[in-house]
């Protein structure tokens, strides 16, 4: 049972104003630029880190049981005006200007709270074993002595410089809690401080304390968010047990420490969604890390063979089920012979809506490998925000490509040009991904191919998907391309900077280097396969209008759809209504999740290698910017038109699986996941379909079947249609309603009218 103290904490911050802003560190930063302004990078992280932790506020109240929190307050209309004139100042500069200062920044949303000199974008996991078993003293000792080395550039020491005031600032901070709490009379949580401030963690309640003030610090001091916790219960069980052992701890008081750690993942966030940047909460914010998930990785395989399963794993899943928050967003893993009682335990959680989804161990581990990552680190893989895989500890922060796999085919069909804003033959673009885009990732505006057959030349769908492939190659040596350039010119401008990240990660001491300079032994970039669904529909299309029945030529069916089907509206409605889809467990349609990812998965490897630091690692996933890359592709030939959305993640496209749940799972696990390294599959399940002890047993066999069968990771939402529309008629009522969205969760009133109304769209599935 959740103690009745943190029940009402978790009632007064439900009710709190978004406006609360860190006040204190916003000032701080920005006293800072003009105090550091002439050292140094590293140098100048490490002073602006120490400044804001030795002179913030230390709240603690009496039934807090870890320590650690900052102070919130709204800021005056004045004060407003000023903070957004500074982040003006930051970042309202020319393109080119900005990637001097900062590459790779994934939206002007992330930009704006984070000065230039004091970067961090999160994405990633730190070693956090290694914190418990070393402490910050040792950590600061091994960078003290990597700095006596006399090959070391002035770079590599200037970074090292930072890392060791970054370390001191950090135990400053923590022994000054420490006196905190002494005057608060809690003299127990005082020792446990004193001990981590430099020390290791010996103790389950010192090992979380130490965790959560490296989360806090990273997170709301230096906005290194949207965190991989890693395998909690597999780094943290030693403890646990130890202390069960030497009677220190029984199960309630873990119990109590584990709520206590999840809710301050969530006291920190502010009342929002990220995602939804029309809404007021989301446009007002001043904060870095605001909203911002951290996975927790639970179960899986451990590098001996055997299960993960142990009685902390069980106590964490009980917790996330009970407390019903949105932060950590928890990963179960799945692998055969996971013990069926745990199994009941997060299946029946995932039924009452607990922020808990499923990954199978038995195609990302195959999947990962494949892509060079070894064994024994393999074995803790885990997330990071919006399902991106991450090896903790041994790589650094997000590098991604959104890659609108629907693309290719409207080139193939075109000639390489793009029909809804033709090219002119006398403008050539250096490289079709341009700056904005090789920034945030993301494919918008036009992107042209090379010039291939007409469609009257393609004569089968052999050949079709060979000028796909061509295509599909082409685009990917462009981002390829246009991302060394970019890492190049990172390089060069970055060489002595450091982010707070780099204290945290294997390698980055002993490289005296950052991890964007290649400090850690794994880079990668995320590229993300969008429109999975869109494609294999619209390849099924074709085959069957053109070369089975024959109702169309390739170049008519090819100028129909450039017309967007002007003058063809009933046609239009029948591909979309009455042609066969993906999601049905039809496999003359299914096949194509097969071709596709083979097709895609080769071009994936043409561009990686030796020859480059960073490989690409694909995924199956759209986040919330389906409806984004839908507005840049013409029409396609299953019946949508130009601008609307592509398919979401790995489901089918919206309102097409017709045929009930078992079909389309069957469906999605033809998908060859062992190729494929992550991505969410999005399912919305009606409350009857799974009451009772019956609706539990199906739900459970029905998600292990779709694991065994190879299928890769499930999250629901068990809510029907009209509690979701009377949620948007009266959202007070409905304020703790928490909801998986793509790879996170949120809150449903505080999610923007679009993305509800995309959630309620979702099929309804019966089990």
């Amino acid at each position: 049972m959740v103690r009745c103290e943190l029940k009402k904490r978790i009632e007064k911050w439900f009710d709190r104003d978004y406006r609360e802003t860190f006040m204190e560190r916003i000032n701080l930063v920005m006293e800072a630029e003009q105090l550091y302004r002439h050292e140094k990078e590293g140098l100048a992280y490490g002073h602006t880190l120490a400044h804001i932790l030795e002179s913030i506020s230390q709240p603690l109240e009496d039934s807090e049981l870890l320590a650690g929190a900052v102070a919130m307050r709204i800021p005056t209309e004045e004060e407003e005006r000023t903070i957004r004139e500074v982040y003006k100042r930051w970042w309202d500069i020319p393109v080119e200007e900005r990637h001097k200062k900062i590459f790779f920044y994934y939206s002007e949303n992330w930009l704006r709270c984070r000065p230039y000199w004091f970067p961090s974008f999160g994405h990633l996991a730190l070693d956090w074993e290694g914190l418990l078993s070393n402490g910050l003293g040792r950590m600061e000792f091994k960078a003290r002595e990597r700095m006596k080395d006399e090959n070391l550039t002035e770079d590599q020491k200037g970074f090292l410089e930072g890392t060791v005031l970054c370390y001191q600032a950090i135990s400053a901070y923590i022994e000054r809690y420490a006196q905190t709490a002494e005057k608060k009379g809690r003299s127990g949580m005082a020792e446990d401080l004193r001990q981590i401030a430099y020390g290791e963690a010996r103790t389950f309640a010192q090992a979380l304390q130490l965790l959560w003030m490296i989360i806090l610090i990273a997170q709301k001091v230096c906005g290194c968010g949207v965190l991989n916790l890693s395998r909690m219960d597999q780094y943290l069980y030693p403890f646990y047990e130890r202390d069960l052992g030497e009677g220190r701890l029984t199960n309630e008081k873990a119990r109590e420490l584990i709520d206590e750690f999840f809710f301050k993942n969530n006291e920190i966030m502010v009342q929002t969604d990220h995602m939804s940047i029309e809404t007021d909460s989301t446009d007002y914010t001043l904060e870095v890390a605001f909203d911002d998930p951290n996975y927790l990785i639970l179960a899986g395989k451990k590098a001996d063979g055997t299960g993960g399963v142990n009685p902390l794993t069980w106590l964490m899943v009980e917790s996330a089920e009970e407390l019903k928050l949105r932060n950590p967003f928890v990963v179960v893993r799945y692998y055969h012979g996971i013990p069926t009682k745990f199994w009941q335990l997060v299946c029946n959680a995932m039924r009452n809506n607990a922020t808990i989804v499923i990954y199978n161990d038995e195609t990302m581990l195959p999947a990962l490998k494949h892509y060079g990552v070894e064994a024994p680190e393999v074995f803790d893989y885990g997330f990071y925000g919006c399902n991106d895989p991450n090896i903790p500890g041994d790589e650094g922060g997000l590098r991604q490509l959104w890659f609108n796999l629907v693309k290719p085919l409207e080139l193939a069909l075109n000639q390489g040009d793009y029909p809804m804003e033709p090219r002119e033959k006398s403008s050539p673009r250096d490289c079709q991904f341009g700056p904005e885009d090789r920034m945030t990732g993301l494919m918008t505006g036009a992107y042209y191919g090379i010039k291939c057959k007409a469609p009257e030349e393609i004569r089968s769908m052999e050949e079709l998907l060979e000028v796909y492939e061509e295509q599909l190659m082409y685009l990917l040596g462009e981002f390829r391309k246009g991302f060394e350039m970019d890492f190049e010119a990172e390089q060069k401008e970055t060489k002595s900077r450091m982010r707070i990240e780099d204290c945290f990660l294997r390698g980055t001491i002993d490289n005296a280097q950052t991890w964007t300079m290649g400090g850690t032994k794994y880079h990668k970039i995320v590229a993300q396969g969008c429109g999975i669904a869109t494609v294999i529909n619209a390849l099924y299309a074709i085959e069957k209008l053109v070369f089975t029945d024959k109702e169309f030529t390739l170049r008519e069916l090819s100028d129909i759809l450039r017309d967007n089907y002007s003058g063809n509206d009933m046609l239009a409605l029948r591909l979309r209504k009455k042609l066969d889809k993906f999601g049905n467990d039809i496999d003359a349609v299914d096949k194509y999740a097969k071709i596709v990812t083979d097709l895609y998965v080769r071009g994936i490897e043409k561009y990686n290698g030796k020859d480059y630091l960073y490989q690409m690692w694909p995924t199956y996933s759209t986040d919330r910017d389906f409806t984004t890359m839908g507005r840049y592709v013409g029409a396609t030939p299953d019946g949508r038109l130009a601008g609307e959305p592509i398919s979401e993640n790995q489901s089918p496209s919206e309102g097409s699986d017709i045929s009930g749940i078992t079909a389309m799972l069957n469906s999605v696990s033809k998908i060859p996941f062992d190729r494929i390294t992550g991505g969410p599959l999005n399912l919305r399940l009606h409350p009857s379909a799974v009451q009772g002890d019956e609706g539990l047993n199906a739900l459970c066999a029905l998600f292990q079947t779709y694991m065994e069968n190879g299928g890769m990771q499930l999250q629901i939402n068990v809510v029907d249609a009209e509690t979701l529309r009377n949620a948007q008629c009266d959202p007070e009522k409905y304020k703790t309603l928490c909801v998986r969205v793509t790879g996170y969760s949120a809150f449903f009133v505080e999610m923007g009218r679009k993305a509800q109304d995309e959630l309620i769209a979702r099929t309804e599935q019966m089990v």
